[in-house]
């Protein structure tokens, strides 16, 4: 199951303290920066958890 990212928690990468750390441990490219925001690749997503684990705004999770 792919993740969700509550876009209201996340802040976008300008505002992120990890600025856009998810991105940069998501080895599957699952998700990726567009135009400043945070985009869902869901075919990509091999449901590892690392993006849940390690986002410090708590904006991402299972449904």
């Amino acid at each position: 199951m792919p993740v969700v990212i509550d876009l209201e928690k996340c802040g976008k990468i300008a505002e992120c303290p990890g600025e856009g750390l998810c991105i940069k441990i998501c080895e599957q490219g699952a998700l990726i920066e567009k135009e400043g925001e945070i985009v869902l690749v869901p075919d990509n997503c091999d449901d590892c958890d690392l993006c849940i684990q390690n986002c410090p705004n708590q904006a991402i999770s299972k449904e």
